[in-house]
């Protein structure tokens, strides 16, 4: 077996590794969660209290490549998990880089979590990662946030301004998805709530809860659907998320 087919043992390398045979291979293939917040985001590299170890690797890409990525990752050096990917490869692939004890989590078109986000239109914007709004998004969408997600989120709103395209955090992007969804928006307005009162015990730069602000503030202001409104007569008497199983 040539090293090109082993893991790297630095996960940032690694994940720079199968970003560049993914597009070798002519598909999209997008890296999301901690490590693309990472190369996305200067303080996560230089900001002592941003750094964090990343132990697994995250991405997602189309459905419609499922065959396509099993066959990348086999040849990267990866085990496919073969139970799981039997029941669940319609929608996510899971594979482990035994040599390192890492897992990497594949989702296809949606990340179906606490709540599910459709990525299928979102995959062009840039060759690498998803776009800065997903990256967000992703964490925000955890009901039970932890503290590396939101160090991680803290990173995001350090480096990046609120706007309305996808050079910055793509608010109206949010606004949009949270208007049709009220139990999205509520454990945004939650969690947005909870990142901003660490920052600020934190004593992170003002810049920081102003931008979370601006963003919560688009959110609450875009006009919601009749569906809902519906959802909103019900509020928290019903639950608004799921609880995805540890894998």
């Amino acid at each position: 077996m040539s090293d090109t087919t082993i893991p790297a043992a630095d996960i940032k390398q690694e994940a720079t590794r199968v970003l560049d045979a993914a597009n070798a291979d002519g598909f999209p293939l997008r890296l999301l969660g901690g490590l693309a917040i990472y190369l996305r985001c200067p303080s996560a590299q230089s900001q002592e209290a941003l750094q964090r170890e990343y132990k697994d690797l995250d991405f997602v890409t189309l459905a419609k490549w499922s065959a396509k990525t099993k066959a990348l990752f086999a040849k990267l050096g990866y085990t496919g998990n073969k139970t799981f990917n039997a029941l669940h490869g319609h929608q996510r692939l899971l594979f482990w880089d035994e040599q390192h004890g890492r897992q990497v989590d594949i989702f296809l078109d949606r990340m179906q979590m606490c709540h599910i986000l459709d990525f299928r239109s979102r995959l062009n914007t840039d060759t690498r990662t998803l776009p800065l709004a997903d990256l967000l998004l992703s964490k925000l969408q955890v009901v039970e946030v932890n503290h590396k997600d939101i160090v991680d989120m803290i990173a995001v709103f350090y480096d990046h301004d609120i706007g309305d395209n996808e050079q910055g955090i793509n608010a109206a992007y949010l606004a949009g998805l949270t208007a049709n969804d009220w139990g999205l928006n509520k454990t945004l307005e939650i969690n947005l709530q909870k990142v901003k009162a660490y920052a600020i015990e934190q004593h992170y730069p003002a810049h920081i809860p102003e931008r979370i602000d601006k963003l919560a503030a688009v959110i609450a202001e875009r006009p919601k659907s009749l569906s809902w409104k519906a959802r909103a007569l019900v509020g928290e008497r019903v639950r608004w998320y799921e609880l995805p199983e540890e894998h």
